[in-house]
């Protein structure tokens, strides 16, 4: 029965008691000094439930103001936690103080942490803004994070007092449902200045330190390594080790930066970018113990390459696809896991030191990723000896990596230098012994010298002797190629009977050797004139033997049988050159000529026939062009059948001033010096061009254009170019 009372009692004070129906916060006490550490708040969280009004109204910073009927609420705005649409961009948080009169006229810390911007207003006079409020157009809200800058605050006079904080966050709700931030409001705390100034630097100064210098130290491995790599490309894993350091020093830069940013959208937006940093570093990671391990990338790694860089973009661009980077990070965990057991199993060199220290970070970073899947974190903030150890815990996890790839290349270049030792001592052997063989083959040599010098001495003057035969010789044979020079000059037609049928012509003649196997002949029967360019197999001697048949069998031809159609010329020349030769007997002889043959009926009337060359015509007109026409595809002699040799007579209309051209194949199979064959399309060109120049110009032109063309290089072929003008 008693029981039963005092439940009835308990229940009936609860009831009656007041706290819970107003928002009355009482300041009587402050934390003392002594108990001031960067890791505790000297001050006290204003946490008594707030009155709260959706809307804007500046008469609600007034003390006098009725809020009695305003709903009771947390400023910190746990959207999880609060009823749809009671937190809309913009509202009124209001709080009733009774302050103990020894803080009356003292000059206090007020501390702020928010996620938006606000006012602050004390017995309805604005106390300070933290960014900027845009009822009108919330787009142009500028969100400020203060992260507990002390603002002084006085309360004077009167024990009773209201603080009201006019606060907006226009992105809380988007925030929420996109990316689940779902802390929209703000925490505000109250303590003495001095102590908030200090736990401010305090607070700030050591986390910053931590992080620099993981930086600091991440990026300096990142540059070595890389340096590694370009001086040393055939080891692949500094690079990627390189890009590894890189990520995960940005990310250590990334949390220095945030600790202390105070703009919230562009925290968010970087976040975007730096959050996804594991995608880089983790991939990277991969690819070093593959490289190492393994020493080629398989086909898997440019899976997860893909898979990972498509995470990044799409985190980049604050595209949120819900678990697939914390999936990602753990499939490639649990790769990098794999890699490292199945090293140790095969004992493969450093896989033991490289794999412990590889596997302490995943499975810390693993742990974190768990934790965040189920909601949980692990709190760094602990005093004493188990904040001590976490913290020892965190910094050896993090820099594990690191020194287990310090100890290896350590040990890698202990192996080498070790190496390298062996090998010098063994290059000095080698060397001891090349240097005894050299000495005992400088002994042989000498012993070999007079003998030498006595064989050298006959040698030479063998060779002398030889020397003075084969020059008399060589002189002979030059003198007797030189005298068919003369003979072979004394069967081409002379200059005298070129001025006296073509007074407008030029014939440029240039024989690769001393004497040539291309000739040009003229005729006149009839009353109608004959011009040839002939091209003989071969160049030189055997050449110009072919060309003195060839001229010959011509003359016969024109000046004893009478013929003047060219078509009917070569036909003949053809069967006597292959009767000459004996080629219906001797299979084996190819011996035979190119020609063109043109006969001029009258000064505007001409025939052409050509075995294997052209006849061009540059018409006298304005639009000057150059005509071709062709010869037969079979030359003259050969081992062709009789049956197969008919070529073909062509017509041709000229007026005055009209040019013509034949030629041998030799000018435009002409190389330069960088091995650049000059080409029948570029010669016809260079005839075009030049169609306006007197024919002796035309033809220094040329001599000059295929000497400048040729330059040092070897003339390859006789030259035999002929033109008339009509």
């Amino acid at each position: 029965m008693k029981k039963k009372l005092l439940l009835i009692c308990f229940l009936l004070c609860a009831v009656l008691m007041p706290g819970q129906n107003n928002a009355v916060f009482h300041l009587d006490s402050l934390p003392p000094v002594d108990t001031i550490t960067y890791r505790q708040i000297p001050a006290i969280q204003l946490t008594k439930p707030w009155k709260y009004q959706k809307g804007d109204d500046i008469t609600w910073a007034d003390s006098s103001y009725d809020d009695s009927n305003w709903q009771l609420i947390d400023p910190s705005l746990d959207l999880e936690k609060l009823p749809e649409n009671t937190f809309e961009n913009i509202g009124w948080f209001r709080l009733h103080i009774e302050v103990d009169s020894q803080f009356i006229n003292q000059t206090l810390g007020l501390m702020l942490t928010q996620s938006g911007a606000s006012e602050i207003y004390l017995d309805g006079k604005l106390l300070h803004k933290f960014g900027k409020i845009n009822r009108i157009n919330p787009a142009k809200e500028e969100r400020y994070d203060p992260l507990k800058l002390p603002v002084d605050i006085r309360f004077e006079k009167t024990r009773k007092h209201l603080l009201a904080v006019r606060y907006a966050d226009a992105a809380a709700v988007s925030d929420f449902k996109k990316r689940g931030i779902s802390s929209a409001g703000f925490d505000i705390f109250i303590g003495r200045l001095r102590e908030n100034i200090a736990f401010r630097y305090n607070g700030s100064i050591f986390p910053a330190v931590i992080f620099i210098f993981y930086f600091t130290f991440f990026i300096a491995l990142c540059f070595m390594h890389l340096m590694f790599f370009i001086f040393y490309r055939t080891n692949k894993s500094n690079l990627y080790y390189s890009i590894f350091a890189a990520g995960v020093g940005l990310y250590f830069f990334w949390i220095f930066m945030r600790a202390d940013f105070v703009y919230p959208d562009t925290i968010n937006k970087m976040n975007y970018f730096f959050n996804h940093l594991y995608d880089i570093y983790m991939t990277a990671l991969l690819a070093m113990l593959y490289t190492i391990f393994n020493k080629k990338l398989p086909k898997l790694f440019w899976i997860w390459s893909v898979l990972a860089a498509a995470d990044f973009i799409l985190g980049a661009l604050n595209i949120n696809i819900p678990y697939f980077g914390g999936l990602l990070f753990l499939i490639l965990s649990i790769e990098v896991i794999r890699i490292i057991i199945v090293s140790i199993y095969r004992k493969l060199d450093g896989s033991r030191i490289i794999g412990f220290g590889v596997i302490i970070m995943i499975l810390f970073f693993m742990l974190f990723t768990v934790l965040g899947f189920i909601g949980k974190s692990i709190n760094f903030n602990i005093s004493g000896w188990s904040g001590l150890i976490i913290g020892i815990l965190a910094i050896y996890a993090t820099s594990s990596v690191p020194i287990s790839m310090s100890i290896y290349l350590a040990r890698e270049f202990s192996r080498t230098s070790r190496n390298l030792a062996k090998k010098l001592v063994e290059v000095e052997d080698l060397s001891a012994k090349a240097i005894d063989q050299e000495k005992e083959k400088q002994k042989i040599l000498e012993n070999q010298k007079e003998t030498l010098e006595i064989q050298v001495e006959e040698r030479t003057s063998e060779i002398i002797k030889q020397k003075t035969i084969i020059e008399e010789k060589n002189k002979d044979i030059t003198d007797s190629i030189n005298y068919a020079k003369t003979i072979q000059n004394a069967i081409l037609p002379s200059k005298e009977l070129k001025q006296e049928l073509f007074p407008e012509s030029f014939v440029l003649f240039k024989p690769k050797d001393i004497v040539s196997g291309d000739f040009y002949w003229f005729a006149e029967k009839d009353g109608k004139k004959l011009i040839a360019t002939c091209d003989c197999t071969g160049h030189g001697v055997p050449g110009a033997l072919m060309s003195m048949i060839g001229n010959n069998i011509l003359n016969q031809i024109v000046n004893e049988k009478g013929h003047t159609s060219p078509d009917e010329i070569l036909n003949q020349l053809h069967k006597e050159i292959r009767k000459s030769l004996k080629q219906e007997e001797q299979n084996d002889t190819k011996d035979g000529m190119d020609i063109a043959l043109v006969t001029f009926n009258t000064d505007s009337e001409i025939e052409f026939a050509g075995a294997q060359r052209p006849l061009w015509i540059i018409r006298n007109t304005e639009d000057a062009s150059l005509t071709e026409i062709k010869g037969d595809k079979y030359a003259i002699g050969g081992l062709q059948a009789e049956a197969e040799r008919k070529f073909t007579n062509h017509k041709i209309t000229l007026s005055k001033g009209d040019r013509i051209y034949v030629s041998t194949d030799g000018f435009a199979d002409q190389f330069n010096v960088s091995d650049k064959k000059l080409m029948t399309s570029k010669f016809k060109e260079i005839l075009l061009s030049i169609r306006q120049k007197s024919m002796p110009e035309q033809e220094k032109f040329l001599d000059d254009y295929i000497e400048d063309w040729k330059g040092r290089r070897e003339q390859i072929d006789d030259i035999l170019v002929i033109g008339i003008k009509i």
